[in-house]
């Protein structure tokens, strides 16, 4: 896959949103990471993989729900990084579970597809901590009309 940018962010604006969106409650009781350091890719991941991520199909590998909540998150960024300004979030997830995710850690990549004007199109692959895929996703990111200072200004009226 050719990289396509995501983000046109500098180098530090990245390291500063990595930092803001891992300081987030959600992310810290959910146990994902992200690292945005490259303007290409989102990734997220869990390490170390906790008893509360365990329990998919009754065995110590990770739970489905677990998987698509990091999906959701890497291709929501995806379309964050390409909408800056106006209100996105996702729409769709299109989730193929390959294998069992097991081991200590796991990643996923999430990469733009195409960008339009009200739909961004984004895919990711979860690996495990050997670097096997076990899971993909594509997935759609709708992206509101008005920009974000247009959609508070008319929530506040």
């Amino acid at each position: 896959m050719t990289a396509t940018p995501i983000s046109p962010l500098s180098d530090a604006d990245r390291a500063a949103l990595t930092v803001q969106w891992n300081e987030h409650p959600g992310m810290r009781h959910m146990g994902l990471r992200v690292d945005l350091s490259a303007s290409d890719v989102v990734r997220v991941y869990v390490d170390p993989v906790q008893p509360e991520h365990r329990g998919g199909m009754g065995t110590d590998a990770v739970n489905g729900a677990v998987i698509a909540g990091a999906f959701d998150l890497a291709i929501g960024l995806v379309g964050h990084f390409c909408t800056l300004g106006r209100r996105a979030g996702t729409a769709q997830l299109n989730i193929h579970f390959v294998r069992p995710v097991l081991g200590d850690r796991f990643e996923v990549l999430g990469h733009l597809v195409k960008a339009g004007r009200s739909l961004v199109f984004a895919t990711a692959e979860l690996h495990d901590e050997t670097g096997q895929l076990c899971a993909r996703c594509d997935g759609i990111v709708a992206v509101a009309g008005a920009s974000v200072a247009e959609a508070e200004e008319r929530i506040a009226l």
